[in-house]
């Protein structure tokens, strides 16, 4: 006889001879017991008197040592009379060949990285519902961890198998497994910036703004607080690459001069009315229009500056291409959503101006090279690169060019898993910044 016990959402038990287990269903405290041994069958045996003081810790040893007995019996009379093996008389595990678990084949196929598979167990929160009366506080604390833990799991799941669907070209199925994953962990603020971006890389950047809205608005609702940083900076890259502006530098038109000059000006008209009393209105008039002129003056001169000068105000300033697929569609698929991450993790570094891999490749397609390329996006260094696609590895080559004499100033290899796109892509963004960091920030100061 073999049982089926689904306890990821809704819970079942389900016997190989079409009978039901809605006996043990009924009764919480049993049903409970069958959950921890099943979950605890990998780790081996169980003491009793480590069982009774979690299911029965205010009695004494011998009669919730009777009371074990009598839930033990009642579980094998419905599964089978072999299904809990023992080893003397002080241990007990529940046999794993009887008894087939969803929650322990989850976290096997999450194990062997088997991502899809792990994903199509996990219906709901383990033992979703279930509250059984007259157990102990440390009962209570292993089924909070464990719900966690395997919601974090799922949440990996979900995240791992947007980036095969995206791998395959499948960009509706990427996405919906996208918001599946930021749905299963709520509070990560990560995984709302991976769907916002991946939002925006998709073309639906009205729907990364509203989800930066209602992440915004449950912050503030449920604890007072602002999003990070990090994800204002994603967020005004996302709103600048509809304008088509910079996203850390804002713009200044000739009509309204920048702020020093402006301050400067405003403090000579102050002094100069403190000094000389009340002018006429003639006089005013004359006054305007001669600090509209010096100031103008002054704007056209900043202007003439940057044109005689590209190159002034742009350190700092990096352009991420889109890594160039190098043998199949998947490989070129794979270089978007890493070029994708690079540039969201790149904006992390203060004082550093990037422009996206969408506006990045909007201009690789009329432009020649990479001078070229670096005058239109108007920045100092490229970041471009390849991936390689064999087998089950991915072959990821990233390098940092200046766009001046395109020389590479940094070059790296990596080697990406399939089997774990989403924390490799992660990886190597890490990587990326922390050996540009000094790079790009030097420039800048």
């Amino acid at each position: 006889m073999r049982a089926e016990l689904r306890i990821l959402g809704h819970t079942e038990l389900s016997l190989a001879d079409n009978l039901t287990g809605g006996g043990v269903l009924r009764q919480p405290k049993r049903l409970a017991l069958l959950a921890y041994l099943a979950l605890a069958a990998s780790d081996g045996f169980r003491r009793r008197d480590q069982i009774v003081g979690l299911f029965w810790p205010d009695q004494d040893q011998l009669h919730a040592r009777t009371q074990l007995r009598k839930a033990l019996h009642g579980l094998r009379a419905v599964i089978g009379a072999d299904a809990f093996p023992t080893r003397g008389d002080e241990e007990i595990r529940l046999d794993t060949k009887m008894v087939w678990c969803d929650a322990v084949a989850f976290r096997r196929y999450c194990d062997a990285r088997e991502w899809t598979e792990a994903l199509a167990l996990y219906r709901g929160d383990l033992l979703e519902g279930l509250f059984p009366g007259g157990v102990g506080e440390e009962f209570e604390t292993w089924l909070a961890e464990q719900r966690s833990g395997l919601r974090a799991l799922a949440a990996r799941a979900a995240w791992e198998s947007s980036a095969l669907a995206d791998l395959a070209g499948r960009r509706d199925e990427a996405i919906t497994l996208a918001r599946r994953a930021a749905e299963l962990n709520l509070d990560d603020e990560e995984g709302i910036r991976r769907l916002i971006a991946a939002l925006d890389r998709y073309g639906d950047r009205a729907g990364a703004l509203r989800m930066f809205a209602d992440w915004q608005s449950r912050l503030q609702k449920e604890f007072g607080a602002e999003p990070a940083p990090e994800t204002r900076r994603l967020v005004r890259r996302v709103q600048a690459s509809r304008k088509g502006e910079s996203v850390e530098t804002p713009q200044w038109s000739i009509a309204q001069p920048p702020p020093a000059v402006a301050e400067r000006e405003s403090a000579t008209a102050v002094t100069h009315a403190q000094l000389h009393g009340r002018p006429s209105r003639k006089s005013s008039s004359r006054i305007a229009l001669m600090v509209g002129a010096a100031v103008l003056a002054i704007a056209l001169i900043l202007v003439v500056s940057r044109l005689r000068h590209p190159d002034s105000g742009q350190s700092g300033t990096v352009a991420v291409l889109p890594l160039r697929g190098l043998n199949d569609s998947t490989a070129t698929l794979a270089g978007d959503a890493i070029a994708e991450e690079l540039t969201t993790s790149l904006t992390q570094l203060p004082g550093v101006d990037v422009r996206s891999s969408g506006r990045s490749k909007a201009v690789l397609d009329s432009a020649r090279n990479l001078e070229q390329i670096g005058r239109r996006l108007k920045v100092r260094h490229i970041l471009d690169g390849s991936v390689q696609r064999d087998a089950e590895k991915l072959r990821v080559n990233i390098r940092l060019v200046r766009v001046s004499d395109a020389s590479a100033l940094w070059g790296r290899s990596f080697n990406l898993d399939t089997k774990d796109l989403l924390s490799s892509q992660a990886q190597i963004a890490a990587a990326v910044v922390e050996a540009l960091a000094p790079l790009l920030t030097q420039t800048t100061r």
